[in-house]
């Protein structure tokens, strides 16, 4: 990802904000930022993205991104709303069930990224 951010920069792609697939290392998070703000460019941020994956997996990859300064959010969609949205299609929940596990789901993502990333002040 590094490399493609470093492309894409040459290429004359210059985004406020990149967004980075989930990490497992600090220091691959690290080199995110330091590349996506390399050369001067000190007000470009990242978020992380969760790829699908697992709810214990994307809150691995919220902790170790929101403690790199230069993280300033996150992304996570199918994470939060697949599964209750194949069952509230499927019938086997209400509407407003799906609703309050969407929003449970996000809000313990937010609360993750905002714990992790108050860190990096401290």
């Amino acid at each position: 990802m590094e490399q493609a951010i470093r492309e894409l920069q040459g290429g004359g792609v210059e985004p406020d904000i990149w967004k980075i697939e989930g990490l497992d290392r600090r220091e691959d998070c690290e080199k995110m930022v330091a590349a996506a703000r390399r050369d001067g460019r000190d007000k470009v941020a990242c978020i992380i993205l969760g790829r699908g994956e697992d709810e214990a997996k994307v809150q691995e990859w919220l902790t170790t991104a929101a403690a790199v300064p230069g993280f300033i959010g996150f992304a996570v969609g199918r994470t939060d709303f697949w599964d209750p949205l194949v069952a509230w299609r499927n019938g086997k929940e209400s509407r407003e069930q799906a609703v309050e596990q969407i929003s449970s789901h996000y809000r313990q993502f937010v609360h993750i990224f905002e714990q992790a990333h108050s860190k990096q002040a401290a």
